[in-house]
């Protein structure tokens, strides 16, 4: 409508009527509201029935109910909050979210999410203060986020739409480079803060309503056609309740089934804004409805089942009548410019979230793994070795490289005597190893049976745990803050000099990539000395004495106990029942082969149960041939086999169940699973061999060669296993063709005695490497090398 076009209203005039010093005598009231001559016979007749008509003025019923319908939406128009309330209902509603945040999830998520939401919210608060949005308040949600709320009844729908994307687009654009930023300066918190608003604002802009997406795709496309409205709100339900089945969420329910009953009042909306999107209407004044809007849009409402809405309920529909009619869908070239920026906004967010991650892994890959693998020759037939004093429970290895021996004894003599009487080192030629103890203290008799061992200075909270596991597990130590400051070369701009020395401290995970290369005189040896003395079972924290151990090594009968127990646990082999393997192989690649079509978790329960049954009889059988510290063993593991079977039971009966209630429908909690497992916790092994402490040879931390207690597995390795190591480093530049062609043809004709052992665990680690190493030498091995990973960035 142009502006210089007039109004035209549709509305009924008012109905006042006259007194009858404001009429002639030949005139009266018709229905419209207008004047008619009247005929004498009908004044004279009508003028004792009229005196009610007399006075000054006079309202019919529904002018009544259309003047309380005005005033309900003035009450709407002129709600207003102040800035000091405003800035309250924001911290009271940040401080309720985040508590039940806090509760349900962990802090470090809830501050996150807090950081991300407030940014998002703040590019719509900031929009909306620009384009001149009236009562203009941002507040939180618990559970579901934050929002900001104003009013504007004449505002361009270009502008509504920035207001829209005003929230999602910036926080997209700037989680981008913070992950990047993340990444780069290898900070975890600013990845994970650019990750979850990356994750966020790109959820947001889904085409489903109420997500700002969906608001976008209502301006442009929904709001041309009451069908797709309803069609577009009934989607974004769908997925609400999706949600909400397959996440256990509540929640979401409170908020899904009020949006279901609304859908019949929501689509007779659409409609009259539809039907009245032609017709004049007429403009805000004082950005205020104008009364003549209000009783157009009554008069229509009277038409429909919306009639009868309570009052309150009116005025908002009115409300929303109005601002629907007065910002009209935007043309096809302010649509298309609108979808351009909100694909783009998509776009920048899969392309550059998918840039950034595969630039992550890039950057571990190559300062975590690639360039840090050390390969260190040891020389036996120069070894120097003592025992630490100092009762240890865990340590880190340190191995420190030098030009000479010369030099490496000129640096020990550097350290002071009290420590190297305390902790344990070895010196293989011109290499030094040596123990860095952690400080633990020792929790025992807990309610599981197990000695754990818990870092006296890892007191972080709940919700950093895991990160500072992973920093313990990956960040590698500085040698110059160990006991062996004193040996670490320093150059004058503070740099460890290479040339001189090479100093590493393994520690976490790196435990398990620790490993000693060495050949066997002849294949026999090599397979009977790993399966004899390198294949102990685990048993949780639990540590054993190794056979190994140049202090007080296992008994024969510990040994044969251990033997048992290993048997038990490798369970049904070809080779151990062969009665029984025929049948246990076809029970599970039956049970696999359900898998290939639609999973029935039923007949896998089945299969399962019977593959218990099968084990369980191989633990009989087994149990039958022993008698003495063997049998003891055995019926220890028997115990534990059967609460583990029960438990398994109960947890494949909870999984059908859980399937059932979800075909039916109904909603699974959350912490169901997680609820059940405290309750009912798995059986621990480690438990139910307590009493077998002496029969197996567990280490004693009061006795001295709790030194070398540890885990240390090995098996020979293949020449195909040793020409892919090959390969790599040929790729890696670690060795030239030349020298692999020689390595391999070395290689071959001592195929199947070259030894790998993976040191996983040890209390004292330079005591456990030199005793195995020396164990071996005496069987004839030689050729000793040690290997291991060295990272070389830092976590936060």
């Amino acid at each position: 409508m142009k502006n210089n076009q007039p109004i035209r209203p549709i509305l009924r005039p008012e109905i006042r009527v006259r007194a009858a010093s404001e009429t002639t005598a030949d005139q009266t009231i018709d229905h419209h509201g207008g004047l008619r001559s009247v005929p004498a016979s009908e004044r004279t007749a009508g003028a004792a029935s009229n005196s009610f008509f007399e006075t000054e003025t006079a309202w019919t019923p529904d002018q009544a109910r259309k003047s309380e319908l005005i005033a309900a939406v003035r009450a709407i128009e002129n709600k207003s909050t102040g800035g000091f309330t405003k800035f309250v209902v924001l911290l009271v509603s940040l401080a309720v979210f985040v508590a039940a945040g806090v509760a349900w999830w962990d802090p470090w998520v809830v501050s996150l999410l807090v950081a991300v939401l407030l940014f998002h919210e703040a590019g719509h608060y900031a929009a909306m203060r620009l384009f001149g949005y009236r009562n203009v308040k941002m507040f939180f949600i618990p559970f579901l986020g934050a929002a900001v709320s104003g009013r504007h009844f004449n505002i361009a729908p270009w502008k509504k739409a920035l207001v829209y994307l005003a929230g999602p687009l910036p926080g997209i654009v700037v989680s981008v480079p913070i992950m990047a930023a993340g990444v780069v300066m290898d900070r975890d918190w600013m990845f994970e803060l650019g990750g979850m608003g990356l994750l966020l604002n790109t959820l947001n802009l889904l085409p489903i309503m109420p997500l700002d997406g969906g608001w976008i795709m209502h301006l442009t496309v929904f709001s041309r056609s009451p069908i797709l409205e309803l069609v577009a709100r009934m989607c974004g339900i769908g997925v609400m309740f999706a949600f909400a089945f397959f996440s256990g969420s509540l929640m979401i329910l409170f908020i899904a089934i009020p949006l279901v009953l609304s859908l019949p009042a929501t689509f007779r909306m659409a409609s009259l804004i539809r039907r009245l999107r032609d017709r004049p209407l007429p403009q805000p004044e004082r950005d205020e409805i104008p009364d003549a809007a209000i009783r157009l849009l009554d008069d229509e409402i009277q038409t429909t089942a919306l009639a009868t809405a309570p009052l309150p309920n009116k005025a908002a529909m009115v409300v929303q009548m109005y601002e629907s009619l007065i910002v009209r869908p935007p043309g096809m070239g302010s649509t298309l410019a609108i979808w351009t920026l909100y694909g783009g906004a998509f776009a920048f967010a899969i392309f550059g979230g998918m840039a950034v991650l595969v630039s992550r892994d890039h950057f571990f890959n190559r300062d975590f793994f690639d360039s840090d693998t050390q390969h260190v020759p040891l020389d036996v037939g120069n070894v120097e070795f003592q025992l630490g004093t100092e009762p240890i429970d865990d340590s880190y290895l340190a191995v420190a490289r030098f030009d000479s021996e010369a030099e490496l004894h000129a640096a020990m003599e550097r350290l002071p005597a009290n420590d190297l009487e305390k902790y344990s080192t070895a010196q293989f030629g011109n290499v030094l190893l040596a123990s860095v103890p952690r400080k633990t203290t020792r929790l025992d008799n807990d309610e599981n049976g197990t000695d754990d061992e818990v870092a006296v200075d890892d007191e972080f909270s709940d919700e950093l745990g895991h990160r500072e596991l992973l920093r313990q597990v990956i960040e590698p130590v500085d040698a110059g803050e160990t006991w062996l400051k004193d040996i670490v070369a320093v150059v004058p701009d503070g740099q460890l000099t290479d040339q001189a020395m090479k100093v590493h401290v393994v520690s976490g995970l790196h435990h398990s990539s620790v490993q000693i290369r060495c050949f066997a005189p002849n294949a026999e040896l090599a397979t009977r000395v790993v399966q004899q003395h390198f294949q102990t079972p685990s048993i949780g924290d639990a540590m054993y004495v190794p056979t190994w151990s140049p202090l007080n090594p296992p008994t024969a009968k510990q040994v044969a106990c251990r033997d048992v127990l290993k048997l038990l646990l490798d369970g049904i082999t070809e080779e151990s029942a062969p009665e029984l393997w025929a049948e246990h192989q076809r029970l599970k690649n039956e049970q696999l082969d359900l898998y290939d079509g639609e999973f029935d978790p039923v007949a896998s329960a089945k299969y399962s149960a019977q593959i218990r049954e099968l084990q369980a009889r191989y633990t009989d059988d087994v149990l039958q041939t022993l008698d003495g510290d063997q049998a003891e063993v055995a019926r220890a593991y028997q115990r534990f086999q059967n609460a583990s079977f029960i438990h398994q039971a109960k947890m494949e009966e909870q999984n059908v169940e859980a399937r059932k209630r979800i075909a039916s429908g109904d909603a699974i909690v959350d912490d169901s699973t997680e609820q059940q497992e405290a309750e009912d916790p798995y059986p621990v092994m480690q438990k139910y061999l307590r009493d077998d402490t002496n029969r197996l040879g567990f280490a004693n931390a009061d006795q001295r060669n709790y030194h070398f207690a540890s885990h240390v597995s090995g098996s020979v390795v293949t020449l195909a296993e040793l020409e892919a190591e090959w390969e790599d480093q040929q790729a890696g530049g670690d060795i030239s063709e030349q020298n692999a062609m020689s390595m391999r043809a070395a290689v071959s004709e001592r195929q199947g005695r070259v030894v790998a052992l993976y040191v996983h665990r040890a209390t004292d680690q330079a005591a456990a490497v030199a005793a195995v190493v020396d164990f071996l030498k005496e069987q004839g091995f030689a050729d000793f090398e040690l290997r291991y990973v060295a990272p070389a960035g830092e976590v936060e």
